[in-house]
């Protein structure tokens, strides 16, 4: 069933209410989009992934086992929709992964996708500004393209998935009870953005790994990115990169 709507914020509208729908009264999670995209968009699967660069990937839930598998494809072979989606930041769209052009652009996806029981595949990125975080991966089981329709839901949904990603503490985590649901479907804050070019700075790594770190220390200390993005712009809170490895690497800012 597709979400219409003439104009964007019906769309995401009705996207999220198909995604609390799902969830039924749950946080909502990176589950209940995956299952509400499948529904909504038409297609047989989804599975969304986080990433720091496709050399570091963590698949956060997928529909099924071909979602799953089709996941770790990209991820082991390093090529497919979900790769250059996440490389060039913007929808990737293969219709007929048994074709000609398909086979001579993936030549090792292509194949092991079609035999995992994936004949198309439209992966679309998790991005905030210049941050990639990961993708959203749906899959056909025959070939054939999206509609224009359907291909908007999708989308919007990816525009879903990432408002979950970033107002949760972690991906089992719904948005925080002051952020009222559409908000997620919304452009992330400007002082997530904030925090997380701050945090790349005293780490000195990418905005991705920043933001990665942002959500570990905030899963970490039970609340929202949003709070802890607050204090980090406040220079509360400080990412320390001689921190040991495997703790937070944050510490609070000494009063001047």
């Amino acid at each position: 069933m597709a979400v219409n709507g003439g104009n964007r914020t019906a769309r995401a509208a009705k996207a999220w209410a198909l995604i609390i729908g799902c969830a039924g009264g749950a946080p909502v999670a990176a589950e209940h989009v995956c299952r509400a995209v499948r529904a909504a968009v038409g297609v047989d699967g989804a599975a969304l992934s986080l990433s720091t660069g496709m050399d570091s990937q963590s698949l956060v839930y997928a529909t099924d086992e071909v979602a799953r598998r089709v996941a770790e494809l990209h991820f082991s072979l390093g090529e497919g929709p979900a790769v250059e989606a996440w490389t060039f930041g913007g929808a990737s769209l293969a219709p007929d992964l048994d074709s000609a052009t398909a086979s001579a652009r993936w030549p090792w996806f292509a194949p092991a996708a079609v035999q995992a029981g994936a004949c198309a595949v439209f992966a679309f990125p998790l991005q905030a500004g210049a941050i990639r975080l990961g993708t959203l991966d749906l899959y056909q089981a025959k070939p054939g393209p999206l509609s224009a329709e359907q291909l908007a839901d999708a989308l919007t949904f990816a525009a879903a998935s990432l408002g979950v990603m970033l107002h949760a503490a972690h991906p089992a985590a719904g948005p925080p009870e002051d952020v009222r649901p559409f908000d997620a479907m919304e452009e992330p804050r400007a002082e997530v953005y904030q925090a997380i070019g701050m945090i790349a700075v005293q780490l000195g790594v990418g905005l991705a790994e920043a933001f990665v770190r942002l959500r570990a220390h905030a899963f970490a200390e039970g609340v929202g990115v949003d709070q802890i993005a607050r204090l980090v712009v406040g220079r509360n809170l400080r990412f320390d990169p001689d921190d040991p490895a495997g703790t937070p690497g944050a510490h609070a800012e000494p009063d001047l």
